[in-house]
């Protein structure tokens, strides 16, 4: 368990239980029921959920081997006074793998021009997490005067991913259901919660549903620094949102704030207590208010 000297983690705040007669993809069915799924021309896949025009649409990227479903204890109350849209990434889910080197550069241009296609001209609010934060760095980029504020979820690629893949359980290659089972369990108890005991059905459903079809290696890109580099060439609205015990961050949130300052003097980093990586699942009522209260600040992108 990975804690900050000193303190232990509670055990009373995780994630609220679905009802006991919705099994996890009832769950995930109800709420995919409520979108409007689009299709671009790269084939990516996108989901729509609210229908606001008057407020700038909402756009959420996931994590690596992750889906829209990173989004599913978010989406509802976000949509709930604007649009939301959310694809699953290139390479990701249900959408077809981008073109080489099949890493965040190639999956970034495949969304600018998803974005042109779904929102032509419009300027909209974006938020990556972990491996999408590096994405949204990088669309951001392609498109400087349409984003109006870039918020970063425990986002990858600023040079502190180190040393979580040694903690982490092969899977590939067991053939025993439960030897397999027992590694994701594991592994989404040691990287994407504050601890294993936060390990709920619906989680591990949609963690083990979606790794299975990732077709990008994002954690080469998560481990390095491609985000530290782009966020020295952004001019736009910057802010952040960990975990407290985020295992990827290392308590390094001095560093990160820092890091995010360089690139918008005026940047905050909102810390969710009691969470680790997977912070908007863990803790989603206190990520659900955290967020609007970032986007609600409003700057013209490129102004200082």
């Amino acid at each position: 368990m990975r804690v900050p000297p000193g303190r232990k983690p509670s055990k009373k705040a995780g994630p609220t239980a679905s009802p006991i007669d919705v099994t996890p993809a009832q769950s995930l069915a109800q709420t995919e029921a409520r979108a409007q799924r689009s299709v671009t021309a790269a084939g990516t896949v996108w989901r729509r959920w609210g229908d606001n025009n008057s407020r700038a649409p909402l756009v959420l990227l996931h994590g690596g081997a992750g889906s829209w479903a990173h989004w599913i204890r978010n989406i509802d109350v976000l949509s709930s006074d604007r649009t939301v849209w959310i694809p699953d990434l290139p390479g990701l889910g249900e959408s077809p793998t981008p073109p080489a080197p099949r890493d965040h550069t190639a999956v970034a241009a495949v969304l600018a021009r998803d974005v042109d296609e779904l929102l032509p001209g419009a300027a909209f609010d974006l938020v990556g997490f972990s491996f999408g934060g590096i994405v949204a760095a990088f669309l951001a980029g392609l498109h400087p005067q349409r984003v109006r504020r870039l918020v970063l979820v425990g986002a990858g690629g600023l040079g502190l991913r180190k040393g979580e893949a040694k903690i982490l359980k092969p899977w590939l290659g067991l053939k025993d259901p439960a030897e397999r089972e027992a590694a994701h369990r594991h592994n989404l108890g040691a990287l994407m919660l504050s601890t294993p005991e936060r390990i709920d059905p619906l989680a591990m459903h949609l963690y083990t549903r979606d790794l299975v079809r990732a077709r990008v290696n994002s954690a080469k890109s998560s481990r390095a620094e491609p985000l530290k580099q782009r966020l020295e060439s952004l001019r736009m609205p910057i802010d952040g949102i960990w975990g407290r015990l985020d295992i990827t961050a290392h308590g390094k949130f001095d560093e990160i704030r820092a890091l995010l300052r360089g690139a918008y003097p005026d940047a905050q980093l909102k810390i969710i207590e009691d969470a680790g990586h997977w912070a908007q699942y863990e803790q989603a009522a206190a990520f659900n208010a955290v967020l609007p209260e970032l986007l609600a600040v409003y700057r013209m992108p490129g102004t200082p």
